[in-house]
């Protein structure tokens, strides 16, 4: 009886070797991600606990992750996950973005939302980590209001071209509420959910 429960065992693992994989996403999920935040920390300029939180919601961050899939493996998908998101702002410009460290480089994926709508998504590079992105190229992106996810599809070519089991490390989703760019308003950040005090943050590991 052991022994025909082991070759059963055996015959199983065989299987799922040999066989391909069709159409399967690798790694992080929502139920799984890489960056997990804490929610109720809008700060004002990024500091200053705002009590008022109910009016940023659809700026402060709740999870990030990272994921690939095999039908699809010359892209990397980025997701944000924010508490409330909107389809457009009432009045401030806002910001969401997540970064991330691969080879000395720095890049970022972002996208802007106003009261005109969201858009374009952009990805972006920095080779001297002073956080000025010189290289930008736009990319695919969708923006669920329903499910409260962005989500970036990101060309691999402009991100270094990462190998299978290389590293993303220092993962790193922050959002920025300031006066809209076509204002007479000074560009600054009013509000701020930066990583700092994220629950969890851990690297991802490239899959395919």
């Amino acid at each position: 009886m052991k022994r025909k429960i082991l070759g059963i065992f055996i015959v199983t693992l065989l299987i799922a070797t040999i066989l391909p994989i069709t159409g399967t996403v690798i790694a992080g999920s929502e139920e799984d991600p890489e960056v997990e935040d804490r929610i109720f920390d809008v700060k004002l300029f990024g500091i200053f606990v705002f009590p008022l939180q109910i009016h940023f919601k659809y700026a402060d961050v709740v999870s990030t992750w990272f994921y690939e899939n095999s039908d699809n493996p010359d892209y990397l998908y980025v997701s944000l996950k924010i508490r409330d998101l909107d389809a457009k702002t009432d009045d401030l410009e806002a910001i969401y973005d997540v970064d991330w460290s691969y080879l000395n480089n720095c890049y970022i994926c972002c996208v802007h939302n106003n009261p005109n709508g969201y858009g374009p998504f952009v990805i972006g590079k920095s080779t001297d980590e002073d956080d000025n992105y010189e290289d930008w190229a736009l990319c695919d992106g969708t923006f669920d209001v329903e499910n409260n996810i962005i989500t970036w599809e990101v060309p691999k070519t402009a991100i270094g071209d990462p190998l299978i089991g290389h590293k993303l490390t220092s993962i790193s989703p922050h959002t920025h509420l300031r006066f809209r760019d076509d204002s007479d308003l000074p560009h600054m950040d009013l509000f701020k959910d930066l990583y700092w005090n994220a629950k969890t943050v851990r690297d991802y590991l490239i899959q395919c």
